[in-house]
C-alpha cells in the first residue's frame, strides 16, 4: 500500500492544503459576489432585551432592536436555535463551527468554522480568503481545517495586512520563496506520475487526489504572485483611536473598505472579553455585568453592552448600505450578509441554549422574527444555517458538521 504523507510534505514547505476542492464542487462566481461579516460576543445577549416578544415580519421589536427599524424589511431574528450543548464558557469556541475541538477528530472536516470552508473556495478570487478581527482577549470563534485557532488582526494588524504593501526586499524574499516551492511541487509531479505507472487502483486513485492538490497549490502560488503585483487600497477614514467606540469604529471602517476593494469577501469580528466598560460609562467588568443575577442596575449594565455592540453591527451595516455596489443595482449591503450573535444564549446562567443571532442584508429572504423551534420540541441546530450560508455561496454540500437540514434565508 502507498503511503503519501501530503501535510507532512505541505507543513514543511510552511502550507497547508485541505482535500482538493475540484470545480464540479462549485458554481461560477457570479457578479456580483456575495460577501459574509460574522460578529461574535463571547457572553450571549440580556434575552428580555433582545428576543422580540411575537414573531413573523410584523414582529413587535425589542428594547435592544429598536436601532434596527430602518431596515426591517432585510432583517431576521431567530429564535430557538444553538448546538444542543451544556452550559459553559468553554463551548463559545464552537461557535461557528458546532463542534468543540477536542470533539474535531470525529468529524470528516474536524471542527472547522463557516468562514474557513467558505474562504477555502475563494483563495484565488481574493487577496485574502477569509479577515479573523478581534481586540483584546476574545473568543476562539474562528478555526482551520487543522483544528488551530484562526490569529486574529488588532487594528493596526489589520491596517498594515490591508492597506500597507510589502517593501521591495520583502517582495524579493517572497518570490524567492514561491519559486522554491513550486520546484519542489513541479518535481514531486514528475516523481509521482512516472510511479502512478507501477501501483493499484486503490493507489492510484490516492495519487490522483495527491497530485490534483499539488495543483491546487501551484494555483494558490500563482495567486499570491498576482495580487501581490496589484495596489493595495487605501484608507482615508479617520485613525483615532482614544476611546473604544472610536477603535471599534475605525476597525468597522476599514473592514468596510476590504469588502468594497474585494480584498476579501469573508470575514469574521470577535468582541473583546475585557471591554472598555468605563469608555461606556459603567464601573463594573464586562464579565460581571452578564452575571446581574436580574438587579436593576446589573441589567441596565448589560443592556449598555448589548447595544453598544449591535449599535456597531447597526453603523457597520448603515455604511454598506451607503456605498453603491460595483457594476450592479443595489448597495453592497445588498450582497453582504451580516450576522451578529454568540454561541452563549445567556451569560448569567452561561447558557449555551437559545442563541441571539441576528442577520442583515445579503439578498436574503427575510422574515423578521423567525421561530426555529421543532416540531419535536427541540432547538434547531445553528449549522442547518450554516449549511444554508453555504448553498448561497454556491459550494454544493449536503451537510455542515452537526446540519440535520438547512434553513430558508
Amino acid at each position: 500500500m502507498l503511503n503519501l504523507n501530503r501535510r507532512s510534505f505541505l507543513q514543511g514547505m510552511g502550507m497547508l492544503l485541505p482535500l482538493p476542492l475540484l470545480e464540479a464542487n462549485t458554481k461560477q462566481d457570479k457578479k456580483p459576489p456575495l460577501r459574509l461579516v460574522i460578529v461574535g460576543n463571547p457572553y450571549g445577549m440580556h434575552p428580555e432585551s433582545f428576543f422580540p416578544k411575537t414573531f413573523g415580519k410584523d414582529f413587535e421589536t425589542s428594547v435592544e432592536l429598536k436601532m434596527f427599524e430602518w431596515i426591517r424589511d432585510r432583517f431576521t431574528v431567530f429564535s430557538h436555535t444553538d448546538h444542543n450543548m451544556e452550559s459553559g464558557h468553554f463551548r463559545t469556541a464552537a461557535f461557528l463551527s458546532g463542534i468543540l475541538p477536542q470533539e474535531a477528530g470525529r468529524y470528516p472536516d474536524g471542527n472547522i468554522s463557516i468562514d474557513q470552508l467558505i474562504g477555502e473556495y475563494q483563495r484565488s478570487e481574493v487577496r485574502f480568503p477569509t479577515l479573523n478581527i478581534g481586540m483584546g482577549k476574545g473568543i476562539k470563534e474562528s478555526w482551520t481545517r487543522t483544528g488551530v485557532p484562526a490569529p486574529m488582526l488588532k487594528v493596526d494588524q489589520l491596517y498594515k495586512k490591508i492597506f500597507v504593501s510589502s517593501s521591495k526586499a520583502e517582495k524579493v524574499a517572497q518570490n524567492k520563496t514561491w519559486s522554491h516551492n513550486r520546484r519542489m511541487l513541479d518535481a514531486i509531479q514528475g516523481q509521482y506520475k512516472d510511479l502512478s505507472k507501477s501501483i493499484g487502483r486503490e493507489d492510484k486513485s490516492r495519487m490522483d487526489q495527491y497530485l490534483t492538490s499539488v495543483s491546487e497549490l501551484n494555483r494558490e502560488i500563482d495567486s499570491m504572485e498576482k495580487w501581490q503585483s496589484q495596489r493595495k487600497p487605501k484608507f482615508t477614514g479617520d485613525l483615532k483611536k482614544a476611546t473604544m467606540q472610536e477603535e471599534y469604529n475605525t476597525l468597522f471602517d476599514m473592514l468596510a473598505v476590504a469588502l468594497q476593494s474585494d480584498s476579501s469577501r469573508i470575514a469574521t469580528v470577535a468582541f473583546s472579553a475585557d471591554m472598555k466598560t468605563r469608555d461606556l460609562g459603567l464601573t463594573s467588568n464586562y464579565h460581571s455585568y452578564t452575571h446581574n443575577g436580574k438587579v436593576q442596575s446589573g441589567v441596565e449594565g448589560m443592556q449598555t453592552i448589548d447595544k453598544f455592540q449591535l449599535g456597531q453591527v447597526n453603523r457597520f451595516m448603515k455604511k454598506l448600505d451607503a456605498i453603491p455596489e460595483p457594476h450592479s443595482n443595489g448597495s453592497m449591503l445588498d450582497h453582504t450578509i451580516v450576522m451578529f450573535g454568540s454561541s452563549m444564549g445567556y451569560g448569567g446562567t452561561h447558557s449555551n441554549r437559545n442563541l441571539p443571532i441576528l442577520l442583515g442584508g445579503g439578498g436574503l429572504k427575510h422574515a423578521g422574527h423567525v421561530d426555529l423551534l421543532q416540531k419535536n420540541g427541540t432547538n434547531t441546530p445553528l449549522c442547518n444555517l450554516y449549511l444554508s450560508f453555504l448553498h448561497k455561496f454556491g459550494i454544493d454540500r449536503e451537510v455542515f458538521n452537526k446540519s440535520t437540514g438547512t434553513v430558508a434565508i
